[in-house]
């Protein structure tokens, strides 16, 4: 029986909650590909490596531009999707992330590989606005942490995939051909998207008349949320736990175990295959505790200090590969489970007709600190290494993410707690 819920069209009618989920599983669908593009240079780096010919500067940059162009075009594309709607955003999204993945593993140089790259980063820009935006508008309050842990658990598959199974499937396919597939996952799953988008029941039409004074509220909007101090101190948050890790784990995780202690590529992927597995599923988790624990203050505190402590062991320490080098990285990725709890806090700091721009301003944290980390450690490692880079040369750029990290902590302690009346007067806010 179908829900009474529906939307009745020339087809048989199809009830509001299928037309939901099934718009979020093609947009995670989308923003799952996203994750393995990101993750991808890590498994993928000896091969493009020997086929180009990259530094270790080159590649850095290489990977990085796809977070450049990412951190860039968040409050664009937050400002865009506000203004145009999730669907167009989550549309053009999805085709210009397919674009740059062709462009990436057709590429016959560095040029045209920096060039897929920073369209991949472009379009991701657009399609995690627009899945955060859907979270945000779509489910209520109360499932809202719980829903953004899920999300984030399902794009971590992603950058699982971009690991482990990457280094097994590099043994029969060329990184070329893996790049591509993935290309074509993108664009299916945007082709599919108007299918049930098309068929969601229609909001009120804005009256054509109306819409000066809309784009009014819209920046006014964002003045305010660029004068919050509870977004700088979440994306200061951000930057410090998730940025150092996706800027580690997306490219330099792999090399560092491979260079450093010698071990092969498919061993070293493990461990950064485990780090993202724990990080999935502490997104979930997480949520969930914060959701029980009534207040997300604590959760990102903990987080920040968790961060930091890992990479003052990996900088400073004496560590191997075996048990300590599995518990770094399993502490690595839980460290980072908490940022389905920030954008949740984000969501709860703004009123809601700027919560793609306020979640893409905080956003940018991340993927800011990513790009630089990614291009520094490359820079350092080149700078500091005779020849090839051993592990004292990779710790010594390991001391970046530390010094960011650091931050973090400071950050977290300074935000304020849940208080469910200034929410509710936040979300009021004209």
């Amino acid at each position: 029986m179908h829900n009474a819920r529906s939307s009745s069209g020339p087809l048989l009618p199809v009830s509001v909650d299928f037309l939901k989920w099934g718009t979020w599983v093609l947009l995670v669908s989308i923003f799952i590909n996203g994750f393995f593009f990101r993750f991808a240079p890590s498994t993928l780096s000896g091969s493009m490596q020997s086929d180009l010919g990259l530094s270790a500067s080159t590649l850095g940059l290489v990977a990085s531009m796809h977070f450049w162009v990412y951190t860039v075009m968040q409050v664009p594309a937050g400002i865009f999707t506000d203004s145009v709607g999730i669907r167009n955003s989550g549309l053009i999204g999805g085709f210009v992330t397919s674009i740059g993945a062709f462009c990436f593993g057709f590429s016959p140089n560095v040029i045209v590989l920096l060039l897929g790259s920073a369209l991949i980063g472009l379009g991701l820009s657009a399609i995690f606005v627009a899945v955060m935006s859907f979270n945000a508008t779509k489910f209520s309050s109360e499932k809202h942490s719980l829903v953004m842990g899920a999300t984030m658990l399902l794009a971590a598959l992603g950058s699982v995939i971009a690991q482990s199974p990457t280094a097994h499937l590099l043994i029969w396919f060329s990184w070329r051909d893996i790049v591509i597939f993935f290309g074509f996952l993108t664009l299916l799953a945007t082709i599919l998207l108007p299918v049930l988008s098309n068929r969601a029941p229609k909001s009120k039409t804005t009256n054509p008349g109306n819409v000066g004074a809309m784009a009014q509220q819209v920046l006014r909007g964002n003045r305010y949320v660029l004068q919050k101090r509870q977004v700088w101190l979440l994306f200061l948050c951000v930057a410090a736990t998730n940025g150092t890790m996706y800027a580690f784990l997306g490219l330099w995780a792999v090399p560092l175990l491979t260079d450093g202690f010698d071990l092969g590529a498919e061993d070293a992927a493990r461990y950064a295959t485990v780090s993202l597995i724990v990080y999935g599923i502490g997104s979930l988790f997480v949520g969930w505790a914060a959701d029980r624990i009534g207040d997300k203050k604590p959760v990102i505190i903990m987080a920040a200090l968790l961060s930091t402590t890992v990479w003052s062991c990996m900088a400073l320490g004496v560590w191997e590969p075996g048990w300590k080098a599995l518990s770094l990285f399993v502490l690595l990725g839980l460290s980072g489970g908490q940022v389905g709890v920030i954008f949740a806090a984000t969501k709860e700091s703004v009123p809601q007709r700027n919560v793609g721009f306020a979640t893409a301003l905080v956003n940018m944290g991340a993927f800011l600190t990513a790009a630089l980390v990614q291009s520094g450690f490359g820079i350092i490692l080149d700078f500091v290494s005779v020849s090839a880079p051993n592990i004292q040369d990779y710790q010594i750029a390991l001391s970046l993410p530390l010094a960011i990290s650091a931050l973090g902590i400071a950050a977290a302690v300074l935000l304020e707690k849940d208080n469910p009346s200034s929410m509710a007067r936040t979300n009021s806010y004209r």
